[in-house]
């Protein structure tokens, strides 16, 4: 052991060294919102693994006035922090949220693509300017910083999940900054705690805001996902479910990321026209009701077999608003045949479901088809009828619906004409004779009507009630219509008596074409001097090569609206109010471009969406191409062609100074606070582009 370099020992086991005190370290959190303001005077506590071992105490205050809060004497470690969650909760649901979104597209199968994590780096305006100071960056949503849920106003019902998009991190965990990242100030732009809701308005003038809103909760009415889904999979939640009502009102109108989809079974989405609002005020209530789905309440005769029984309707409620959107199933061979023409009266003595019926009016009738099924609905569905109506004091109601559901909407309408409901129709059948209309000139009502849409044609226009239809038992019903259907077409009833008329303010997708006029003759002196002053000479049209459709709203023409400014009054003088008054006479349709009508023409998605998204889109966004406006310019250029028939000239020239009066439509949109950034994101472009126009006939 005599090599020094393998001995041990303990000589000098240790040394004195002399140091001073342990470095301490600072740190800083600056809490702004999306729009960059701060979020002052926030109670938060601060903890870390020193705190935690109770060899210092917690750190707790408020954020100053510019929402910065300070830590000094850090030991080493990472830090977490946590706001208090009824303070934040309160502030943050008054904060309003930037108007563009990090969305992305949606998937095929059709998926809605939520987005949990932060936006994608630059997004954010705030983003920016932290980092250009030299500070550190971080987006959070209120659930990543709270220390528990808040208390909400109403309620979060506890059996259910909690939200989300706002609540990602169901523990509470807080913030955490690890250690590295101490002695810098950290900027956390914190998502306002709001939720989606429909942009809707409680007026009586036309809004396009309401056509199109109400338009996408009529053909969400169509939806049967949530039904499909509890017959194959009864354990699964609708709010999962891209296409269900639950998934729109419960998922996507409470997540930020993106705007709310209206997702079709065909493949088809379009976004809602939505504006955030606290939390508190978002959709506590969204049902399906279907009532093929639905059993008879215990001790109910059974429903009579010839009456409708499938109809569908969907609510929606938050704190200011009742949304009622009707969707009847039948198909129209169905109710358009014989027994279903007549008409019962509206006071409610007309039901066959051996019940009291429903009150709509003192005089008048209704048609007898519409009125069952709606009848049908309020049997079956009584305890969500009186929910329906309970909630609406003090509350704003919308009704609306397509086809069948537009006349349901109607009838609807009429129960509840006291409660002042706001309703717009798409492609609705003849629903009441004339006089009831008497009694419903309370009800604001635009009704929609694409051109050649037949189903806005039936029942005809006639008085189709007589006496064989009380009379001869079973045949009554056959007999009555035959007879009616034979005097119609005898000519003897049209608008005598009490003939079905059309109730509301027409809105038409109007075809507007163009011809050339010429005299010709068969006749032999065709080719003397006197041939065209013949008596025999036809007039020979040609269709011109430009068309266009126009957006018509007759209501709009109004010098005196309270949206119509100086321009749209100078032109509203211009108009020819005689001949408005004959193109649009009241309680029945306009005259179309031609005499044909199409089925085709009545599809919700295919036929009306098309026309109510790219005509607000048109509105939003002036500077952006469309192929409507490259259109209807081609087509007011060859009104100057030479040949063309004066009253057609001078109509369509009528038609289109209406078109130019919608921006008076958009004007209460953008008044609302928050209506400009809600068209805003409106029109951001998207991976479906613009939805293609048709016409049928």
């Amino acid at each position: 052991m005599s090599d020094r370099y393998l001995r041990t020992d303990t000589i000098c086991a240790k040394k004195n060294v002399q140091v001073g005190r342990q470095i301490q370290h600072w740190l800083e959190f600056q809490l702004l919102d999306e729009r960059g303001e701060p979020l002052p005077h926030q109670p938060y506590r601060a903890i870390n693994e020193a705190t935690r071992c109770q060899l210092v105490p917690e750190f707790s205050g408020q954020s100053d006035a510019q929402g910065v809060i300070r830590l000094e004497a850090l030991h080493p470690l990472a830090v977490t922090l946590l706001l208090m969650a009824n303070p934040l909760a309160e502030v943050l649901q008054t904060r309003r949220v930037r108007a563009l979104r990090a969305e992305r597209p949606v998937s095929t199968p059709l998926q809605i693509p939520y987005r949990y994590e932060p936006p994608p780096a630059g997004f954010s305006p705030v983003e920016k300017q932290a980092l250009d100071d030299g500070h550190g960056y971080h987006y959070l949503r209120i659930g990543q910083l709270c220390d528990r849920f808040p208390d909400l106003n109403p309620a979060w019902p506890e059996q259910d999940k909690l939200p989300a998009f706002h609540f990602p991190d169901p523990g509470f965990s807080g913030f955490t900054v690890d250690d590295e990242n101490l002695d810098r100030r950290h900027v956390l732009e914190i998502c306002p705690f709001r939720a989606w809701s429909l942009v809707l308005h409680h007026q009586s003038e036309y809004s396009m805001a309401n056509a199109y809103n109400l338009g996408l909760m009529a053909n969400l009415s169509y939806s049967v996902v949530t039904q499909n889904l509890m017959t194959h999979r009864p354990n699964s939640d609708p709010r999962d479910e891209s296409g269900s009502v639950e998934e729109f009102f419960f998922r996507q109108c409470l997540d930020l990321s993106r705007t709310p989809m209206m997702i079709d079974s065909k493949g088809d989405r379009l976004p809602a026209l939505v504006v955030d609002v606290p939390f508190d005020q978002r959709y506590t209530t969204a049902v399906m009701l279907d009532s093929l789905k639905a059993e008879l309440p215990p001790g109910e005769p059974v429903i009579p077999s010839l009456i409708i029984e499938n109809t569908q309707l969907l609510y929606a409620i938050n704190q200011t608003e009742v949304i009622v959107a009707w969707r009847g199933t039948q198909e129209p061979k169905d109710w358009l045949t014989d027994v279903m023409y007549r008409p019962m009266p509206a006071d409610g003595s007309g039901c066959d479901l051996k019940t009291p019926g429903t009150y709509l009016t003192d005089i008048g009738k209704v048609h007898y088809g519409f009125l069952q099924a709606f009848e049908v609905a309020k049997k079956l569905f009584a305890n969500r009828f009186a929910e329906i109506k309970k909630t609406l004091v003090g509350k704003e109601l919308f009704i609306c619906g397509h086809s069948l559901g537009g006349a349901l909407a109607l009838i609807h309408s009429a129960e509840l004409k006291d409660n002042t409901p706001i309703l717009y129709t798409y492609g609705m059948p003849r629903t009441f004779t004339g006089k009831v209309l008497e009694q419903l000139q309370g009800v604001t009502h635009f009704r929609h009507v694409n051109d050649a849409d037949t189903i806005t044609s039936v029942p005809p226009e006639a008085e189709l009630d007589n006496w064989l239809y009380g009379a001869l038992g079973p045949l009554g019903s056959d007999l009555g219509y035959v007879w009616s259907v034979a005097q119609l077409l005898a000519g003897k009833l049209v608008r005598f008596g009490d003939p079905y008329w059309h109730h509301g303010q027409i809105v038409m997708f109007y075809r507007a074409d163009q011809h050339l006029a010429s005299q010709g003759s068969s006749y032999p002196a065709y080719r003397n001097k006197d041939g065209l002053g013949a008596p025999y000479h036809n007039t020979i049209t040609q269709r011109l090569p430009h068309r266009t459709r126009i957006y018509l709203v007759p209501s709009l023409n109004d010098e005196f609206s309270r949206f119509a400014f100086e321009d749209q009054k100078t032109l509203i003088k211009s108009l020819n109010q005689e001949n408005l008054a004959y193109f649009f006479p009241s309680h029945t349709n306009p005259e179309r471009s031609n005499k044909r009508s199409n089925p085709m023409d009545h599809s919700m998605i295919k036929a009306y969406l098309p026309f109510l998204h790219n005509q607000l889109l048109e509105l939003s966004d002036p500077e952006r191409p469309l192929k409507r406006k490259v259109d209807r310019a081609k087509f007011e250029q060859q009104m100057q062609t030479l040949g063309i028939p004066e009253p057609e000239r001078h109509r369509n020239g009528q038609f289109l100074a209406l078109q130019k009066l919608l921006p008076m439509a958009l004007r209460a949109t953008q008044d609302l606070e928050g209506g400009p950034e809600a068209l805003q994101r409106f029109c951001v472009e998207r991976e479906f582009g613009v939805m293609i126009e048709i016409t049928q006939a």
